[in-house]
């Protein structure tokens, strides 16, 4: 009996904190007055949480962005045409070669002043003085003292021993076998090559092909033809109508992103720009024949030079 009146004496008096109902206050403190307590408690809890939430969505409405691209084209009639061409000679001596080179290379800058192509506009991009090599196969006996000396070197354990100085009439105790011979390939110089090549801006795009003709019979057969390219002189006007069409066509498509996904465009955060260098027409080792004068002349199509800019932008959201 005593105790289980200790067991409801224990319940009775925990049941205030979680709200139940009691009988009997003490100094006209209602029991309820804790319950009261924990609702408003949790209520102020909830609050800040919903406005932590709501400062979470507005920081990350904040971070939303659209990224855009833009590209934009200008075209242009070329006004220079670039060629790349040379002599190379080969001679069994560097003396040789070089004076072959020398004369083929002065018969073609004869040939471009005599179109009045000036100094300015003719570069030495490279010069180059090379030795040729072959590979042949030797056979290499090597003497009675080398064949000693090597097999002293190779024995284990290695061995002291005094080999005698070769005189006339006195034979080391191995000179009566014959040493081993052997096959091996060596590199044997067999001449030299001369190259000069030159960089050759010409301002007159409709003699481009005649001018490769007469080069190329200047120079006979030691002419080398690299390549022909085309550009302008000032690429800065064409770069700047390119980079304008990129940035409208960027806008557009922001604009239309903004529409589209119902949202309003906010300022410009960040642009960046790639692109804007002229594109070369052709490789002229395909399209253009070494004719001599009196064959047909080498055709050259220079067509249209092209600037291409890219743009790229970062919007913020409203």
């Amino acid at each position: 009996m005593l105790m289980l009146a200790v067991a409801c004496t224990t319940a009775e008096e925990t049941l205030p904190s979680i709200g139940g109902p009691v009988s009997g206050e003490a100094d006209g403190v209602s029991a309820v007055a804790p319950v009261e307590t924990a609702v408003q408690t949790l209520a102020e809890q909830r609050g800040r949480a919903f406005s932590a939430a709501a400062a979470f969505d507005a920081s990350a409405a904040v971070r939303q962005r659209i990224l855009v691209n833009g590209s934009g084209q200008a075209t242009a009639v070329p006004g220079l045409a670039i060629l790349n061409l040379g002599v190379q000679s080969l001679a069994d001596t560097v003396a040789e070669a070089r004076e072959q080179s020398a004369v083929a290379m002065g018969r073609v800058t004869e040939a471009l002043k005599a179109r009045n192509i000036e100094d300015r506009d003719i570069q030495t991009s490279n010069f180059n003085i090379f030795p040729r090599y072959t590979s042949r196969e030797v056979t290499r006996c090597p003497s009675v003292r080398d064949t000693a000396e090597r097999e002293m070197t190779l024995s284990s354990p290695p061995k002291i021993l005094a080999l005698p100085s070769i005189e006339p009439g006195v034979e080391i105790a191995r000179s009566r076998e014959k040493p081993e011979c052997y096959k091996e390939r060596e590199q044997v110089i067999i001449g030299y090559q001369v190259t000069n090549q030159l960089v050759v801006k010409l301002r007159d795009l409709d003699a481009a092909g005649s001018v490769i003709d007469e080069v190329t019979a200047a120079g006979g057969d030691l002419i080398r033809f690299q390549g022909i390219n085309f550009t302008i002189d000032d690429t800065e006007a064409l770069q700047d109508e390119a980079r304008a069409a990129a940035i409208g066509d960027m806008m557009d498509k922001a604009n239309q992103v903004a529409t589209l996904t119902g949202v309003e465009l906010g300022k410009l955060i960040n642009i960046s720009e790639t692109g804007g260098q002229p594109r070369v027409s052709f490789d002229s080792l395909e399209r253009v024949s070494f004719a001599s004068a009196k064959a047909a002349p080498t055709p050259i199509m220079a067509g249209d030079l092209e600037v291409t800019v890219m743009v790229q932008a970062l919007y913020a959201i409203r």
